[in-house]
């Protein structure tokens, strides 16, 4: 591996590791009612930049979505989804609160027309795209079953995260054929395999910690962890190159400017697709 290749991989290092203890202090004291609405808190600050950084990619297309109504619709939507799941109260709020920014975004273009089908479609676009997986998060950490949450929070933070930590240094070590090169020239075929096998084996391992250590708390058999890891190895890295395209199609690198991260959308990118599988695999079983 070249030094030059990996020049970046200090910052990144420190930074993730930053990011990941204080996620796992979150997380693991979440049930305390006033950790978990700084849990809520914290997601709606990272649903709120992602936001802005995805009006950025829009106006450098020459599009101008109204950002600050964007964030607001966005953040009311995180705390609809916080008290929906954490005290049971008025199931239905976050569709409800989703309803009325589909209106608000019309109104707010009732007085120009321009361009009215694209603007409301990127901001309807950009609710669904950041905000909604990031809520789903926290149906993870607080589920309607009798499992503890937190551990299928870190479940899917870690396979999800494992994913891309693979695909990262088998790609970077021996990594020769070109996965997408228009859309990421660095990522290999060899990155991809070695990050969806990567998900697959700490599914498992996961799995069996479960059933050996946590007594229920956290029950993956070992046909749904297959299953389940496999589609977060696949997921999780179109997840990273579907961020890729609309930051190409803007022509940007980075979606901000984060030391060691880029952008917020960089950090969560693949995790805006993984989110929902965890979240629907739950509310099903």
């Amino acid at each position: 591996m070249k030094i030059t290749q990996m020049r970046d991989l200090n910052g990144r290092l420190w930074t993730s590791i930053i990011i990941a203890i204080v996620a796992a202090i979150l997380i693991g004291f979440s049930p305390y009612p006033w950790v978990g609405f700084l849990v809520a808190c914290c997601i709606a600050a990272l649903v709120g930049i992602g936001i802005w950084e995805y009006v950025q990619l829009a106006q450098a297309k020459n599009f101008h979505p109204d950002s600050r109504l964007m964030i607001i619709i966005a953040v009311l939507e995180v705390f609809a989804f916080y008290f929906s799941q954490r005290f049971l109260f008025f199931p239905q709020l976050p569709l409800v609160v989703l309803f009325i920014g589909v209106i608000i975004f019309f109104l707010a273009h009732f007085h120009h027309s321009y361009k009215a089908l694209a603007q409301v479609a990127i901001e309807l676009f950009g609710i669904c795209y950041v905000t909604i997986p990031l809520c789903f998060m926290l149906g993870i950490l607080y589920p309607k079953i009798h499992q503890d949450g937190r551990w299928w929070l870190m479940y899917l933070i870690v396979v999800t995260k494992i994913t891309d930590i693979g695909g990262y240094f088998v790609g970077r070590l021996w990594g020769k054929r070109k996965l997408a090169p228009l859309l990421s020239p660095k990522k290999t075929i060899e990155g991809a395999m070695a990050g969806f096998f990567s998900a697959v084996a700490m599914s498992f391992l996961l799995s069996w910690m479960g059933k050996r250590y946590l007594q229920g708390s956290f029950d993956l058999g070992f046909i749904h962890a297959l299953c389940l890891g496999a589609l977060i190895g696949i997921l999780a890295q179109i997840g990273d190159l579907a961020e890729s395209l609309l930051k190409r199609d803007a022509f940007v690198k980075d979606s901000n400017r984060l030391p060691g991260l880029g952008g917020v959308l960089d950090m969560v990118d693949s995790l805006l697709l993984t989110t929902p599988v965890v979240y629907f695999y739950l509310a099903i079983h």
